[in-house]
């Protein structure tokens, strides 16, 4: 009976873990959408501004283009806080961060490894402890398993083996000489130490 438990629990991890992923990616790319519109929603309003100090310049008074331009690039500010709230959802949702030169790293890097810049520690998170609350009426008893009704032969549950879901690949062409952290081939130092891999 704890077999057919753990083979239930472990499929249904599985299942979740898929879930998960599939509505994460469904999240990104809306998210993404939002922000190829934006992006767009700018390359017409420079296009605006443009024109707008062209004409100016043929009326041989760039001081017309004035009333125009600025309430374009205020407009252009606002569009680019509203992309980098997006882009910081999408960080969220990917549990990344970005480093100070630019590349996205998983959150819990401890060091760049494209320039070595070191991030600071997170604070750990409280967590409430929330008290477990049980049926009054049914008496639980601790050493007892939950019966489960099966249908066809036990034996045939005894030849099924529990297998681990596969591990991602993670590219090892290096490893840190200094902690032996896997590295990735673009790597020029180590996330988790800090030591260079030149």
């Amino acid at each position: 009976m704890s077999f057919f438990k753990k083979f239930t629990e472990t499929v249904s991890k599985g299942v979740s873990t898929a879930t998960e992923k599939a509505q994460q990616t469904v999240e990104i790319t809306r998210l993404n959408a939002q922000i190829s519109g934006k992006r767009k929603e700018i390359d017409k309003l420079f296009a605006n501004i443009g024109a707008s100090v062209y004409e100016a310049y043929l009326a041989h008074d760039l001081s017309r283009a004035e009333s125009k331009v600025i309430p374009g690039c205020e407009e252009i500010t606002a569009i680019r806080g509203e992309i980098a709230a997006l882009d910081d959802r999408i960080k969220t949702i990917r549990n990344e961060k970005e480093c100070v030169c630019g590349k996205r790293v998983p959150y819990d890097t401890r060091f760049c490894p494209s320039c070595g810049h070191p991030f600071p520690e997170p604070e750990p998170e409280a967590v409430e402890e929330s008290p477990i609350q049980a049926d009054p009426y049914v008496p639980v008893d601790p050493d007892s398993e939950p019966e489960i009704e099966t249908f066809g032969g036990a034996g045939d549950l005894d030849s099924l083996e529990t297998k681990a879901p596969p591990t991602p690949p993670v590219d090892q062409r290096q490893i840190c000489g200094s902690c032996g952290t896997p590295l990735y081939a673009d790597s020029h130092f180590c996330p988790t130490c800090g030591q260079s891999t030149r």
